[in-house]
């Protein structure tokens, strides 16, 4: 039986409409997928660098806990002298009073450098209650790690060990429970009265940090070795019940073994969670204690990418169903089919690659009010979904490079942006010939205000000074807070001396105006020093150390004058 023209004629165009709309919508697909899939990577990366960032942070909280122990049990002591009853119990009270307001710490001692390194005071959890050890519990500690090494230390230095199990000395955890110990040097009136340590707990300490995590991400934490010391399957961690041997981070992601190896210090990739669903994976190196020690722990964070990849799912639906409705119409309205259909089927196909590439294309047939109209529409709007999608990644790309390189106080660039666009300031220099300034700006008895008026006025004052500061240099030139009261400014293109200091003193003369804080007028200096490239130095560090120098000259001026 012989077809007629038309009817052959509108079954291949129904062919082609289709096969063409099957590969705008895999290519769409396809390219939204990857992107989607680079951006969740950059991401998870971005959060994971804040991960540790904040790890960091929670480890120098552990420190200061420990340093203001150490300063409340000097100040108890008497010296070289023995410790007596009362002074024992005032140093206990101290501890229980720590303990209660840290969850994470199991046990808190001092352990005195005589006897081999016998306990002084030991208070520990114990179910719900807190407990000072009697003298008939207390051990000998000579031998331990925590001690011996914080005996080495400077005062004020503080030792982190490594986390591993707890011992059966640690009688406030559980046998397995991972812990670590942070110890500092206590001493009294110029003796070495013995060493401070706090036991923590490390799932109780990392569950701090897992419990600010977005939803739908995963936390990997292991030792400079590759055991697990955290992993959402418990019984990957060090120690868990029944193991039979190690579980190594290297072995379940061998990526991850350059990060052991010192050859990078952060990676991200995608691979299988080892069944069917396909994660991204961030890790990156957590540097802990002395520089010196090398020591280091791995953090990681993954994320499902169907999480991501969801959207771009239920658009290839609806390709899909749009693709049936367009081959049912084609069929029964083939002798209606004509070439008038290839010209905006071609212009979606040309629109949906551009899209995917990212160039920019021409209007849609959205106004028709056929399939071809409905598939424009359909097409359009998945257009303005992934559109929303990108935008809200780089959004929040945006919003954590911010943070990576600015100052959450004041605003300012912090020291990371500061000395990277030092370099190139020292480069261009080089190149032009010009002269390049450096100041160094700190506020004069700034601790004060903050012991009498408290931290908020202090960070009043802060802003203040950043304020200042900003609208005192020129437009041009960099403002930077360093750290506390430590203000920069990087002034280019210089072409004498003279003009630095000009720049310095105008600068101390808008600081020298007082602030009004708390209802009362408070005087605010300043101290100013300046130093030139290349005249006081030839590098970025040597330019920071001339001007803190010159910095603190002016401070000594100030203070004599």
């Amino acid at each position: 039986m012989r077809t007629s023209i038309a009817f052959r004629l509108g079954l291949l165009l129904a062919s082609f409409s289709v096969l063409a709309a099957s590969f705008a919508a895999y290519y769409t697909f396809d390219a939204g997928r990857s992107l989607l899939q680079a951006r969740a990577e950059s991401a998870l990366l971005g959060t994971t660098r804040l991960l540790v960032r904040y790890l960091q942070t929670g480890l120098g909280s552990v420190t200061r806990d420990a340093q203001m122990l150490t300063t409340v049990a000097s100040s108890l002591a008497h010296g070289a002298k023995p410790l007596n009853a009362q002074q024992r119990v005032a140093i206990a009270d101290a501890f229980k009073a720590t303990l209660g307001a840290r969850p994470a710490y199991r046990q808190i001692r001092l352990i005195g450098v005589a006897d081999h390194g016998l306990e002084l005071v030991r208070v520990r959890r114990q179910g719900e209650s807190i407990v000072q050890a009697k003298q008939a519990e207390l051990h000998e500690q000579a031998y331990r790690p925590f001690f011996f090494e914080a005996l080495r230390l400077p005062v004020d230095a503080s030792y982190i060990s490594e986390i591993n199990l707890a011992t059966p000395f640690d009688e406030a955890a559980t046998s397995s429970e991972a812990v670590f110990h942070l110890s500092m040097p206590v001493t009294s009136g110029g003796h070495l009265l013995g060493v401070l340590v706090v036991d923590v707990s490390a799932p109780t300490f990392l569950a701090i940090f897992r419990a600010t995590l977005p939803k739908g991400l995963d936390f990997y934490l292991s030792n400079q070795w590759g055991d697990f010391l955290d992993h959402p399957d418990a019984a990957q961690v060090l120690g868990a019940e029944n193991q039979g041997e190690r579980i190594l981070i290297q072995e379940r992601f061998p990526s991850v073994r350059a990060l052991l190896e010192g050859k990078q210090s952060e990676q991200v990739f995608s691979q299988d969670d080892g069944g069917t669903v396909r994660q991204a994976y961030a890790f990156a190196r957590l540097p802990y204690g002395g520089q010196e020690d090398g020591r280091f722990m791995v953090v990681g964070l993954s994320q499902r990418l169907n999480v991501v990849q969801n959207e771009v799912l239920n658009f290839g639906r609806r390709i899909l169903w749009l693709l049936v409705v367009l081959s049912a119409a084609a069929a029964l309205l083939a002798a209606l089919v004509s070439r008038v259909a290839t010209g905006p089927i071609k212009t979606m196909v040309r629109a949906t690659q551009a899209f995917a590439a990212g160039r920019s294309h021409g209007t849609l047939p959205v106004d028709r009010g056929d399939e071809l109209g409905e598939l424009a529409r359909s097409l359009n709007h998945m257009e303005q979904q992934i559109g929303r999608q990108l935008d809200e990644l780089s959004a929040r790309h945006h919003d954590m490079a911010h943070l990576a390189y600015h100052d959450p106080l004041t605003g300012l660039p912090n020291r990371r942006m500061f000395e990277q666009r030092l370099a190139q300031a020292l480069a261009m220099a080089k190149r032009t010939g010009h002269l390049c300034a450096l100041l160094f700006v700190d506020l004069d008895d700034f601790k004060a205000i903050n012991d009498a008026l408290g931290h908020a006025a202090g960070d009043t004052v802060l802003k203040a000074v950043a304020w200042t500061t900003t609208q005192t240099v020129r437009q041009s030139d960099t403002v930077a807070r360093l750290a506390g009261d430590e203000f920069t400014v990087l002034c280019e293109n210089l072409d004498t001396p003279e003009q630095a200091a000009q720049v310095a003193a105008k600068l101390e003369q808008a600081l020298a105006q007082p602030l009004e804080l708390n209802g009362r007028v408070q005087p605010i200096r300043a101290s100013v020093g300046f130093a030139l490239f290349p005249r006081d130095a030839k590098d970025a560090g040597g330019l920071m150390a001339a001007a803190d120098a010159a910095m603190y000259r002016a401070k000594q001026r100030t203070r004599g004058a």
